[in-house]
């Protein structure tokens, strides 16, 4: 009886992995979001809207304080003239 091994592609296994552990992770922060909803929510709205925002981080305060960058430098040059 002979075997047939194939080369794994450990490049394609690491990514498989990762998306796997991504997905993990956002669905145990869906799921503590979705026990905590059950009992904020007023309605189901407030639940799914709490559930949908999960993954959300606040904005810190440096990042407030980080350089406004303009975007569309062709009108800035041309206010500058």
């Amino acid at each position: 009886m002979t075997k047939n091994i194939s080369k794994i592609d450990n490049k394609q296994l690491l990514e498989e992995l990762q998306l796997a552990i991504s997905a993990d992770k956002l669905y145990w922060i869906r799921n503590e979001a979705k026990i905590k909803a059950c009992t904020t929510s007023k309605n189901y709205d407030d639940f799914r809207e709490t559930v949908a925002a999960a993954h959300l981080m606040p904005v810190s305060k440096q990042d407030w304080k980080k350089k406004l960058n303009t975007w569309n430098t062709a009108a800035k040059d041309k206010d500058d003239e």
